[in-house]
């Protein structure tokens, strides 16, 4: 398999940001960050990505100043990962992408009929947001922190059959 371009040092921003947020893990890794997953074992019960990749991840998240580590435990050390203000602004891009797929990335029923596999609700004023990134209720532009994300039967039944298996 031919290896990929590296475009770290290209002019073009959209080349340059696909360096980083192009690779599936980091796109699953972030929107397990969103939802304020922090720790290794919880990623990789979610994703289902190898203890190798994911790590190899989060330390090129963590150099690309994307997330920090923080120790919880002394005894063995152990780390959660939490994003920094450069992650936090990458989630107009998983909101973006997220209602795209919710638009065009499923066939007629296949999330189970019960509506979008995710539902957001406006954490400010109650409202459900739908797809939208300006409140329809109250107005406001919707952002990281914003939202409270609510999984449809359909999701959560995937999430915990990932984790118990």
């Amino acid at each position: 398999m031919p290896r990929r371009a590296d475009l770290s040092d290209t002019v073009c921003p959209v080349g340059r940001s696909a360096e980083l947020v192009g690779d599936r893990a980091v796109l699953l890794i972030l929107r397990d960050l969103f939802f304020g997953v922090r720790r290794f074992e919880a990623f990789q019960a979610n994703t289902g990505l190898g203890p190798q990749l994911l790590s190899d991840r989060l330390k090129r998240m963590e150099k690309e100043g994307v997330v920090e580590k923080r120790r919880y435990q002394l005894r063995p050390a152990r780390y959660e990962y939490w994003l920094t203000d450069k992650g936090k602004a990458l989630f107009d891009v998983l909101y973006a992408m997220r209602n795209w797929a919710e638009r065009w990335a499923y066939a007629p029923g296949e999330t189970g009929g019960d509506g979008p596999a995710m539902r957001y609700v406006h954490r400010k004023c109650g409202a459900d947001v739908g797809l939208a990134t300006i409140c329809p209720e109250c107005g406001d532009r919707l952002g990281y922190g914003d939202l409270k994300g609510e999984m449809s039967p359909a999701l959560l039944a995937e999430r915990t059959a990932r984790a118990t298996a």
